[in-house]
């Protein structure tokens, strides 16, 4: 089994650089089910306690091992009749590393830590560990432990107490975490114990007196604190975590199933206080708990009726719940009621019930909601309360009866929250209630996305608010909106926006739910990748308040294209019953943002005639009503559809793409795209699903490998009308690969050059760009300024071109794969040719805003000075570049637009212009 935790490393380490202190999923996973532990999250407890030292204890016995580093002890006696995961048990074995085994026998290894890190040995994690002998494990401080700075370590044991009410106490004493070659001791000298109650079968750990290390640095360290059962999966075991090592141990709370990321985190400064005390207390028979209220803090009666309430019911009893009644009462402002019953519901399991609705008339005014479940073994987790405000317009998670837990930020990341409602809707404000945060303006900007990406995460970007500027004091701050329509699902976010050196960590309060409603509250550090805060701690509700309203009147259905030619479309729509004066069309190619790009045309009616579109292109469209009351509706779903070849197929306009993706109803290739058979065996380039490097499709000269011909086949760009324009060159690039399976070098090796010319043929191809005879990589490789050899740029000066692929591969070879062409119009000025040629710049345009700056050649005896400025001459990024590398030049939090660049070696330099196209 993997690892479940290790050093401060991946996601989890990168989201604590950038202030967030989250831990990654610590979800069930683990050994193959078994019974649940006869204890629970639910009758767990952090508490404050006394610590008695054995030494001063009569009958405290020494407990002996063969050494104080990695060693197992001989059983020890409990004193008595111990019960703990469906069994008896008598006596015990203390491992040296904080840990202890029920029973008579060992665990399965000496080295029972699960955390290690560089410079120390490796350790068996005890919780992920799958061995038959490790169960029944005890661990209040499992770490890699040795001798603390006064001497060697020591451990006892003793049982006090008569009759039914015997403790029996298990003592280390003297211990302190090992240093490795990077992370330095933290506690000098430490002291813990666990304590055994025979009548009620409660497990204590408690700590004793510590002594902070001097030498080295305060650094957060993992160990393992907690009970295990029979296994790692959810109610086999219970671990107390802690995310932030600076916390007070106070705040450290219970899961189930393994760690990952963090897990009672400490440092030097941050030890337990003296008598520290968690307590697990075995669970009654009979225990329903009611986990957690899912409903809206803020509901508006215009767009969230009906709603509907959820309650998460647990068992947290040993024994099975069958027929369980669960009833919702609401009061104050409005009153309802319902009940559901659980039909079964296993030990340790948990379900989410949902209530009747809500009805649609609701008074304006404050409710409380109240979910119960009858009197049982546990009489103190039968009931849960959320506060709710009923308004005409406002929507908030956040339960406005709650307490603030925090605060939380990404560091220039996105926090998002979920809202689906029965309806369209349109949104007028975003209000963050901020923590106070001394000197902090943190920039930021309010985004909506619809719910159509994967599995129903942020898809579409709807609209993208100004930079904000948060203050360092505390309290709501409100984002007005320009009436942005939505659909009924959507998605509210927030971006903060600093830079590399300073990035920005806004501090938005949050509230936590534990166990936290799925689908609904979100963090990403990229904007395309979405982490689910079911997946983190803190279980974060975050204050993101919208206000709301209804569309005045709905959007166009069944848009359609007809007539589609090289240049244009007839795009049809069937009106909306009522509410409708005219009609707003938007269009743009596949995949733009409706709310900032696109071209829009005002129409009164259907048909809407679109003209001046590009052949060979996907496009989308979206329509929308504009509303007789005021307003807009909401867009309609967009239309995509392709437009025809144009029959010339010339380009003159830069960037030219060739993804080789689209393919017109019956054609064999793109648009433009020819090829030429030259030896006249029956074998050339053609279209392939087989090994793109994007989208469905990639060029493939397939080889005969038996037919002792040697490759000589052409394929050609359509005719590029490259004019003369001052201070403007065209630069090729593309992808390629050879044959074969995995990522490193194929059996076969392909030969390729490509020249261009003025005519689509052998003859008419005189100048070359590039030339490799020996492609073997199975990997894509980028050819352009920066590989080796270099794709020239195309001849200066006004002409027509045709760029060609000439694979002239020996006999009895395979496949050879092209992929993302493009011919790129690059705005250069250089006081050096050489260094003009050493520079190229890909993608440009960038999507991400994030382009590979290849400098190769430049002979540079230093780093290349990098300058970016925007058009009105703000230098937006300052840098350095190294020579004969592919340098990454991240322009990611720019906004879309034309931006100046500057190479400077020495006397010379070098302008290009690039384009962010977000």
């Amino acid at each position: 089994m993997k690892k479940p935790y290790a050093k401060t490393t991946g996601l989890a380490y990168r989201l604590r650089q950038l202030g967030f202190t989250a831990l990654l999923a610590g979800g069930a996973a683990g050994a193959a089910q078994a019974q649940v532990l006869n204890y629970a999250v639910a009758t767990a407890s952090n508490v404050t306690g006394t610590y008695t030292d054995l030494a001063t204890v009569s009958n405290s016995t020494v407990i002996t091992t063969a050494n104080t580093d990695d060693a197992n002890s001989a059983p020890q006696n409990i004193g008595f009749t111990f019960n703990y995961n469906g069994a008896s048990f008598t006596q015990f074995v203390l491992n040296t590393n904080g840990i202890m085994r029920l029973g008579s026998a060992a665990p399965s290894v000496a080295n029972l830590f699960g955390v290690y890190e560089t410079g120390q040995a490796a350790g068996i994690d005890p919780i992920s560990s799958t061995d038959p002998a490790d169960v029944n494990l005890l661990a209040p401080f499992n770490f890699d432990l040795q001798d603390g700075s006064v001497g060697p370590a020591e451990y006892r044991v003793a049982t006090t107490g008569t009759g039914t009410s015997q403790v029996c106490t298990i003592q280390w004493k003297n211990v302190r975490d090992k240093a490795g070659s990077t992370n330095a001791t933290q506690f000098d000298n430490f002291a813990f114990q666990v304590k055994l109650y025979q009548a009620t079968g409660t497990i204590e750990f408690v700590y004793g007196p510590v002594v902070s290390a001097t030498a080295g640095a305060s650094i957060n360290r993992f160990p393992t604190v907690g009970i295990k059962g029979s296994g790692s999966s959810a109610g086999q075991d219970i671990l107390v975590n802690k995310t932030s090592s600076t916390a007070a141990w106070s705040t450290a709370v219970f899961i189930t199933g393994v760690y990952s990321g963090t897990t009672l985190n400490y440092r030097r400064t941050y030890g337990p206080d003296l008598g520290r005390t968690f307590r697990f207390a075995t669970a009654p028979a009979n225990d329903a708990a009611v986990s957690a209220i899912y409903t809206l803090g803020k509901l508006a009666t215009q767009t969230a009726l009906p709603h509907t309430v959820r309650a998460v019911i647990t068992n947290a009893g040993a024994g099975p719940q069958t027929n369980l009644p669960v009833t919702l009462a609401v009061t104050g402002a409005n009153t309802f009621s319902d009940t559901k019953t659980i039909a079964s519901l296993a030990p340790g399991a948990s379900t989410t019930v949902t209530f009747a609705a809500y009805p649609t008339t609701l008074a304006a005014g404050d409710n409380v909601l109240t979910v119960t479940v009858p009197a049982d073994g546990n009489t103190t987790n039968n009931s849960t309360t959320y506060g709710q405000t009923i308004t005409a317009n406002r929507l908030s998670y956040t339960d406005p009866t709650g307490t603030t837990t925090g605060s939380v930020g990404v560091g220039n990341g996105w926090l998002t929250q979920k809202f689906s409602l029965p309806a369209a809707t349109v949104v007028s404000d975003v209000v963050l209630t901020l923590a106070a945060s001394a000197n902090n303006t943190s920039p930021f900007q309010v985004l909506l996305y619809d719910a159509t990406g994967t599995g129903g995460l942020p898809g579409q970007l709807l609209y993208t608010s100004p930079t904000q500027i948060r203050t360092p004091t505390a309290g709501p701050l409100t984002v007005t909106l320009p009436g942005i329509a939505v659909p009924a699902t959507f998605f509210v976010a927030v971006r903060e926006t600093g830079t590399a050196s300073a990035p920005a960590n806004i501090g938005i309060n949050y509230q936590t739910e534990d166990p936290i409603r799925p689908g609904t509250f979100y963090f990403s550090t990229t904007g395309t990748t979405w982490t689910d805060f079911v997946n983190a701690n803190p279980k974060a509700r975050v204050a993101i308040e919208i206000g709301t309203a209804v569309p005045n009147c709905a959007p166009p259905t069944a848009v359609a294209a007809t007539n589609v030619t090289p240049t244009g479309a007839t795009i049809t729509f069937t009106p909306p019953a009522t509410g409708t004066s005219d009609y707003q069309l938007v269009y743009g190619p596949a995949g733009f943002n409706v709310s900032t790009g696109g071209t829009t045309i005002a129409a009164t009616t259907s048909p809407v005639t679109l003209t001046g579109l590009t052949p060979a292109t996907s496009y989308q469209v979206y329509v929308r009503s504009n509303c007789t009351a005021g307003g807009t509706s909401i867009y309609s779903a967009p239309l995509t559809f392709i437009t025809a070849c144009d029959p010339v197929t010339t380009v003159s306009t830069f960037p030219y793409n060739q993804n080789f993706d689209t393919i017109l109803p019956g054609q064999s290739l793109p648009c433009g795209i020819t090829t030429l058979d030259a030896n006249g065996d029956g074998t050339t380039w053609r279209i392939s699903t087989e090994s793109p490097n994007s989208g469905p499709y990639a060029m493939r000269y397939q080889g005969a490998v038996v037919n002792n011909t040697a490759a000589n086949d052409w394929f050609f760009t359509p005719p590029l009308v490259l004019p003369a324009t001052a201070g403007t060159r065209y630069q090729v690039a593309f992808r390629y690969r050879a044959a074969g399976i995995g990522a490193g070098t194929s059996n076969f090796t392909e030969s390729l050059e490509v020249k261009s010319g003025t005519a689509p043929t052998a003859a008419g191809q005189t100048n070359l760009l590039y030339t490799n005879a020996a492609i073997n990589n199975l990997a894509y490789a980028l050819a352009g300024g920066a590989s080796t050899p270099v794709v020239a740029l195309l001849p200066a000066g006004a002409s027509t071109q045709y760029v060609g692929f000439h694979v002239n591969s020996a006999a009895n070879q395979s496949n050879l794969y092209i992929d993302d062409l493009t011919v790129t119009a690059v705005t250069a000025t250089a006081t050096s040719e050489a260094l003009l040629r050493s520079i190229s710049v890909f993608p440009n345009p960038s999507a991400t805003g994030v382009f590979d700056l290849a400098i190769t050649g430049a002979n540079a005896q230093k780093g290349l000075q990098v300058e970016v400025v925007n058009n009105i001459g703000q230098r937006v990024y300052a840098g350095t570049a190294r020579d004969n590398f592919t340098n990454k030049l991240d322009l990611s939090h720019l906004a879309t637009g034309l931006y100046h660049l500057k190479i400077t070696n020495g006397d010379e330099y070098a302008l290009r212009q690039l384009s962010v196209i977000k």
